[in-house]
């Protein structure tokens, strides 16, 4: 593998967790920059990724790359999903099989329930969602990150809490070597809790050799790896870490060396070239040493861990209290690598022995509910995640409850509020929507209790966002009656945060409560109603893009323009929907040029689409077809792009409309392309996803084309399709009769 990494400012890697990005080799230089950046400006983390994604994979090196990360992070597009390559057939398996939390981050629109059913039923993370009504990008992102990497100021604290640390000096060569005596030092139940540093992933150049110094000065023992690979010429460890370490010695009487010499045994054959010759080493031409000093053998257990013992003993080694949260760092420790090797069991054991304490450890109780939610370290275990969570929850309220003057009890209280939330938010992405209710239900009743700790305003906003999640709930249920009572008591909160204050957060936050309760009208088929607050819900969002003319303003403004285009269609006032498509697509083709992404690009396609639509209903075939026109380049050149099936499907949904378009103009030969291109492009969605709605899709291209062209191989393709689907849904009946009269 060509290992390189990516940090915030291009500093140096040590020390940093570790996270590994992969993805299909043609995505790379489109999906690891933005992915990379996204990441970086929300954790201080390093991100590792295989320079040459084409290239055969070494599963053993591999193996031992991905041991030491912390989190796996895939850019998830329709290539990615469709094709053979090494990130998904190779890669994620692994990562999954390691228990490495996963990220999948998908740069298209609706690829989630494709990747849950092919891939791996994990949560994913849409980079191109454009809904505003849908919880943000970044937000999930943080949300996520924080859940599964240990920040800068935690870091510093899992550090402080070590006895002492250890050098571990090795040829990179040896890593397994190395690996393997970190858990023989560490197997040692009083010495777990001190430090082994050693130089994992650090790279050679500047700053290298400052990274070793500092690591070498705090640390009191040096443990090395010994192993034939110390005879080499040029090696480091020979040529400066070892005589450093010999010289320390002479000058301190708090520091000590033990060398360890790792090897397999080789059916017996004592003395041959699989263990280090001392001699020759003591004779090094190039570097004149004498005999390493007090060689233990890894085989030897006893005599090895007596010499580790007599070593840490004259160390100078702090005392720590053995408390709940002493042990949740050390476990972090563990379980993050956090200058010691990765020890999921370890690491487990100790945050389970924390967050069971007399006194215990609320932030271990929340890492155990992560890392079953997450597969960090453990099985994915949904209900594993909920016992914990709800652990978590009654700790927060007992503290709160112990404590509740709120001088004392250091936001007990919005901590069991968030806790509930979270819990709720698992319930429901486990499909448990009763539970998922209850656990919100229990956070509004609380909501009063916290306003003595946050203010009257917070909590406010507090209920609000709770509202707002119980009506999407209720609203992803089709049961539009609540959903619709949830979303009035949060705009009521929010209408009234407006006139107070009137900040744009909150204006925001009424025009999604407000978009929201337009969405449930036009459910309940109460158009009138929906115009009523999608209108609301524009005026505020002409008013905050006014004051701020972001991208995400426009997008906002964009996403409600077109919503109000749709009633008016529906309504069949054609001149309105078309005023209101107009102005979504001027702003969507801003947001394109401004954004430049194939999702923002699709998006004005969309646009299109839609205003030609009314163009048509209108007579203008000129301008409907030079709408579709552009609409199909722009699909196309994504599609190439891409591959993603929702463009694939806009695409072949503009060759549709262009052909017919070109039909009514007299462009036969135009039509008769562009159906046989929609043909073509259907019938790659269907082979690719296999559904009943590509199929009928792929039926119905058939058909157009049969009637345009005459042509009743055409006309027999859509009779079987629809004929097939009959067996399984007798609606497809009305359809293949149809296409049985053209055969």
């Amino acid at each position: 593998m060509d290992l390189k990494y990516a940090t915030r400012g291009n500093s140096e890697p040590g020390g940093k967790p570790k996270v590994y990005f992969s993805c299909h080799p043609d995505d790379f230089d489109m999906a690891f920059p933005q992915i990379a950046k996204d990441i970086l400006e929300h954790s201080n983390c390093v991100i590792w990724y295989d320079a040459d994604l084409s290239s055969v994979l070494d599963e053993e090196e591999l193996d031992a790359v991905l041991g030491e990360m912390q989190l796996a992070v895939f850019a998830v597009t329709s290539r990615f999903l469709h094709e053979a390559h090494r990130a998904k057939d190779i890669e994620l398996p692994l990562v999954l099989k390691k228990h490495i939390p996963v990220l999948p981050i998908t740069l298209e629109k609706g690829l989630g329930y494709e990747f849950s059913n092919t891939c791996a039923k994990i949560q994913i993370v849409s980079r191109a969602e454009t809904d505003p009504t849908a919880i943000p990008y970044d937000e999930v992102l943080q949300t996520f990150l924080d859940s599964v990497l240990v920040g800068d100021e935690l870091a510093e604290k899992v550090r402080d809490a070590f006895d002492a640390y250890v050098f571990l000096s090795y040829r990179k060569k040896d890593r397994r070597h190395a690996q393997r005596l970190m858990r023989l030092i560490h197997e040692n139940k009083q010495y777990r809790d001190i430090a082994i540093w050693y130089d994992e992933f650090l790279v050679l150049g500047e700053g290298f050799n400052e990274a070793i110094k500092d690591a070498f000065q705090k640390s009191s023992l040096f443990a090395m790896a010994v192993t034939p690979h110390l005879e080499e010429k040029g090696n480091y460890v020979m040529r400066v870490e070892y005589p450093m370490a010999r010289d320390r010695k002479k000058e301190s009487t708090g520091f000590e060396i033990v060398p360890v010499e790792m090897y397999e045994p080789q059916d017996g054959e004592e003395g041959t070239d699989w263990r280090i010759d001392q001699s020759r080493l003591a004779g090094h031409e190039e570097f004149s040493y004498r005999e390493i000093e007090d060689l233990e053998d890894e085989h030897r257990p006893v005599e090895m861990n007596q010499a580790f013992i007599d070593a840490l003993e004259k160390i100078a080694k702090k005392e720590h209290d053995g408390s709940a949260r002493h042990k949740f760092f050390i476990g972090l420790a563990y379980l993050n690598g956090i200058d010691m090797e990765v020890d999921p069991e370890l690491a487990l054991e100790l945050l389970i022995e924390a967050a069971e304490d007399q006194e215990p450890s609320m932030e271990a109780a929340a890492k155990l509910a992560d890392m079953y939610l997450n597969g960090e370290g453990v099985e994915r275990n949904r209900s594993e995640a909920i016992r914990w969570q709800l652990k978590l929850a009654d700790q927060y309220l007992a503290a709160y409850e112990k404590n509740h003057d709120p001088k004392e009890h250091r936001g007990y209280g919005t901590a069991y509020f968030k806790a509930l939330r979270k819990l709720s938010e698992i319930y429901k992405d486990g499909g448990n929507a009763r539970h998922a209710v209850r656990c919100l239900e229990k956070a509004l009743a609380f909501c009063t209790r916290l306003e003595e700790e946050v203010g009257v305003r917070e909590q406010q906003r507090d209920k609000a966002l709770i509202l707002n999640r119980l009506g999407s709930i209720y609203y992803e249920y089709s049961e539009y009656g609540s959903a619709r009572t949830y979303f009035e008591k949060a705009a009521q909160i929010y209408e009234k945060q407006a006139s107070e204050m009137g900040t744009q957060r909150v204006r925001r936050d009424l025009s999604i409560s407000y978009e929201k309760l337009g969405d449930v009208y036009r459910a309940l088929k109460d158009l009138k109603g929906a115009e009523v607050y999608y209108r609301k819900t524009e005026e505020l969002r002409r008013q905050l893009l006014a004051e701020a003319g972001t991208a995400e303003r426009r997008r906002d403004l964009s996403a409600v323009l077109t919503k109000r285009g749709n009633v008016y269609r529906e309504q069949k006032d054609y001149a309105q929907a078309g005023a209101y498509y107009n102005e979504a697509l001027a702003m969507d083709r801003v947001l394109a040029e401004e954004i430049r992404s194939a999702q923002a690009w699709d998006d004005y396609g969309v646009s299109l689409v839609k205003t030609a639509d009314i163009c048509k209903t209108e007579g203008k075939l000129q301008e409907t077809a030079r709408r579709c026109r552009e609409a199909c380049w722009i699909f196309r050149k994504n599609v190439k792009k891409t591959d993603a099936l929702p463009m694939m499907d806009h695409l072949a949904g503009g060759c549709e409309k262009l052909a017919s378009a070109e039909k009514k103009l007299g462009h036969g030969q135009a039509a008769q392309s562009l159906y046989r291109e929609a043909i073509e492009v259907r019938r790659k969605l269907y082979e690719t996803d296999g559904k009943p709605s590509s199929a009928h899709a792929l039926a119905v291209a058939y058909y157009n084309a049969g009637l345009f062209l005459k042509d009743k191989e055409c006309m027999r393709e859509a009779y079987d399709l629809w004929n097939t689907l009959c067996a399984s849904n007798p609606k497809y009946a009305k359809y293949r009769d149809l296409a049985a009269l053209g055969m």
